[in-house]
């Protein structure tokens, strides 16, 4: 990627949002677009660092802190210095204090282990932020008591002297001179006090004199200052070497502290963009996306380009859309090349590439002297030397400086040229014959920024397959020209030279297009709520049948009974001859038919049941609702015991029901509440709090989790999405207060992933 890329996509002022996350010097440095690679295995290792630190962040449960730089350190280490900066030093406690966070977010002990955790403490506890040594430090408090003692008998002595001969003294307190304390004589009593003479007064009356014997407790005092000056310099000295041998181990640590930086800067920039995992396979499939720099208020872009097109030809009214549209392409395709992901929606997908040119502006150095058109041709003369089958290359209203005609054919040639090539060409274009020449093209493809010709705005939507109008005309009238001038533009306009009808025509097309595809999906969605109703009742009319069979077959054991009971009576009546055998054989084919339809009925009763079995062979899930046992009595999947075996809630009661005695339970309509049933609400088990604010969130919970605890549930769902991350951190905080919560967690990734908590009660 050229520097004339990075300056034309303004990447500094995206990775400037990145780096504003930075914890560290070093990992701001790290962030630039010399990260852009086309290896995929570096991409997707970076993006599942990236996925993993967002978890982690999302549970909110270590904050981290900044790190301090400590390369003065190696700085001097390099050139040999024997003693460190006591400041330079301290920067290492800082350093070490941020590393043993870090190491509890990474969980990760080894990365600050329990010696350099103790140094760190020393320092910290040793030494001021400045980098002078702590008075309180143990091995200076008998020093400072030797000095306090050597500074008391010299108290003690001026004091004793001066109270014995005012008469000699200007005043009646010492005076320091040199950093040792004099007596302030009068220059007239000189000859009374022997002494060195160390000054005088401005006026030369007052002498300061050191007495002999105060010489030699300044002296005391003196020896007694050095020897902390030389303890402070050894605990300094101490640490330095104890650091010294510790330097290869600390720049492993700046080197993670880096990798991990730049990760983590990323991970927050992708919250706060509320991007989404780049998907790489062989076509350009944007949804939704929105330039970073434009934030919030930008119009969604969403764009398909199939892999057999290699142009994309994008025009319509030059109010800056083309180029952003073009921009943001190019960008998310560098994002995505650097961490993986990208601000558009789930699902959206791009083109792995090599490399990336751009031809945007008027490309011109303050240090050439091109006119702008040479200066464009000068750049996309070297992007085509350099481009491949696995570039992307963006031109921006190529021959705009030159002749139309010669412009636009300037134009298609170049467009011939990087479909031969293989490259992915996006240009925008106001030439009528650029269009045309896409438009007659299956390599290439057409697209255009929708205009509001009742408004004269621009929608800043992104139009598939269609050229668009410049909108000229409509532009000018808007921002004042004259009517006359308008009016006499219309007229000169050549509607059979220019392709205004085959646009109009073809947006019209569109538009239509638009309306059938609209009300065909409402047609679908009638027919899925139509067939999901029917499949209801179906399951419905399945369970009413198997109630009825086992019914059906319960009274036929019954008149079984009976008929046996009949036979026995006839068989006494046939001993003791009252019967005849015509009469005992017609019993005997009564009951044989009673038999055997007991035993079709038992095949229709298995046929249903093994249909109910294989509807459940893919297994239950805690919380979803079911039919239990031969009176289909409405339960609830507590939990999966293993071998086919489930723990269901049916009332107050926990009972223990192999798959074979449950059914799916079709959805049940709400009945009304009586007046004289408890106030609390059933449990939900799954509680959709999208969109609602952390005090609604917060109280549905609390309500949850008193229903389940008053139906001896212990677990229910949280339906919370990604969001900003406020909904999920607040509800987690709030959880972790509740005495009746005993864990929480996030779902598996095919179950909502950090988008649900799963809430088990204790």
């Amino acid at each position: 990627m050229t520097e004339r890329c990075a300056r034309d996509l303004e990447l500094d002022k995206v990775l400037s949002m990145v780096k504003a996350f930075s914890l560290s010097d070093n990992g701001k440095k790290a962030i630039s677009g010399g990260l852009f690679t086309s290896d995929i295995e570096t991409i997707n290792r970076r993006a599942e660092r990236i996925e993993s630190i967002i978890e982690r962040l999302v549970r909110d449960e270590v904050h981290l802190s900044s790190f301090v730089s400590i390369q003065p350190l190696f700085d001097d280490y390099e050139a040999g210095v024997p003693d460190f900066d006591g400041q330079d030093i301290y920067s290492l406690s800082d350093y070490v204090s941020s590393l043993k966070t870090l190491a509890r977010f990474e969980m990760d002990e080894n990365l600050c282990d329990q010696p350099l955790s103790d140094l760190g403490a020393e320092i910290g506890t040793a030494l001021n932020p400045d980098g002078s040594v702590k008075e309180t430090h143990p091995l200076l408090r008998p020093l400072f008591m030797a000095l306090d003692n050597e500074r008391s008998n010299r108290h003690s002595y001026t004091v004793s002297l001066m109270g014995e001969k005012s008469a000699l003294f200007q005043s009646h307190e010492a005076v320091f001179r040199n950093h040792r304390v004099v007596l302030p004589v009068k220059r007239e009593k000189r000859s009374e006090l022997a002494g060195y003479v160390q000054g005088s007064s401005a006026s030369g009356g007052t002498l300061f004199i050191e007495p002999f014997e105060l010489v030699e407790l300044n002296n005391r005092v003196s020896l007694a200052e050095d020897e902390i000056v030389k303890m402070k310099r050894k605990i300094l000295s101490d640490f330095s070497m104890r650091i010294r041998r510790i330097i290869p181990q600390l720049r492993q640590s700046v080197d993670y502290v880096t990798d991990f930086d730049i990760h983590y800067s990323f991970a927050c920039f992708i919250r706060k963009t509320k991007s989404s995992r780049t998907v790489f396979s062989s076509s350009i499939d944007i949804k939704d996306a929105r330039h970073p720099l434009l934030g919030e208020s930008a119009v969604p872009v969403s764009l398909h380009v199939d892999e057999n097109v290699r142009v994309v030809v994008l025009s319509g009214a030059n109010a800056g859309g083309k180029t952003v549209t073009m921009k943001t392409v190019a960008l998310f395709v560098i994002l995505s090349q650097i961490c993986g992901f990208a601000p558009f929606s789930e699902g959206s997908s791009l083109i792995l590439f090599n490399n990336v040119f751009t031809d945007i502006g008027d490309g011109q150095s303050i240090t050439e002297n091109y006119s702008t058109f040479s200066s464009h041709m000068a750049n996309i003369a070297s992007i085509c030397r350099q481009s491949d089958e696995r570039s992307l290359v963006l031109l921006d209203e190529i021959g705009s400086g030159t002749d139309p005609s010669e412009g636009a054919a300037l134009t298609d040639s170049l467009l011939d040229y990087f479909k031969k090539k293989g490259s992915l060409l996006f240009i925008t274009s106001h030439y009528a014959q650029v269009k045309m020449h896409a438009y007659s093209d299956s390599g290439m493809m057409n697209a255009s920024m929708e205009f509001d010709e009742s408004t004269d705005m621009p929608t800043f939507r992104v139009i598939q397959g269609l050229p668009g109008e410049s909108h000229a005309i409509s532009t000018a009238r808007k921002m004042g020209l004259p009517a006359e001038v308008i009016k006499n533009a219309r007229s000169n306009i050549d509607s059979s030279s220019s392709v205004s009808q085959l646009i109009a025509s073809l947006n019209g097309k569109s538009r239509s297009l638009d309306r059938k595809i609209t009300e065909l999906a409402l047609e679908k969605k009638h027919y899925e709520k139509l067939s999901a109703c029917l499949e209801e009742e179906r399951d419905r009319l399945e369970k009413e049948i198997l109630r009825y069979r086992k019914t059906e077959g319960t009274e036929l054991d019954r008149w079984l009974k009976d008929a046996r009971k009949r036979l026995e009576k006839l068989v006494m009546d046939v001993s003791t001859g009252h019967l005849t055998k015509e009469k005992t054989r017609a019993v005997k084919e009564f009951i044989k038919e009673a038999e055997t339809k007991k035993k079709e009925n038992d095949r229709s009763v298995s046929v249903i049941e093994e249909k109910r079995r294989s509807a459940v062979r893919c297994g239950y899930r805690p919380g979803d609702e079911v039919l239990c046992g031969t009176f289909s009595r409405r339960g609830v999947i507590l939990s999966d015991l293993g071998k086919g075996r489930y723990q269901v809630s049916i009332d107050a009661m926990r009972i223990t029901l192999n798959a074979e005695d449950l059914m799916p339970a079709p959805s049940e309509k709400k009945a009304a509440v009586s007046s004289f049933q408890g106030a609390a609400k059933r449990p939900e088990l799954t509680l959709d709090l999208r969109g609602k604010t952390l005090e609604e969130a917060v109280k549905a919970v609390d309500d949850e989790i008193e229903a389940c605890l008053l139906h001896s549930l212990s677990s229910f769902s949280i339906i919370h999405g990604y969001g900003n991350g406020v909904l999920s951190q607040g509800l987690h905080a709030h959880l972790k207060t509740v005495a009746a919560v005993k864990d929480y967690y996030f779902a598996n990734p095919d179950d909502g992933g950090m988008g649900k908590t799963y809430v088990l009660l204790g």
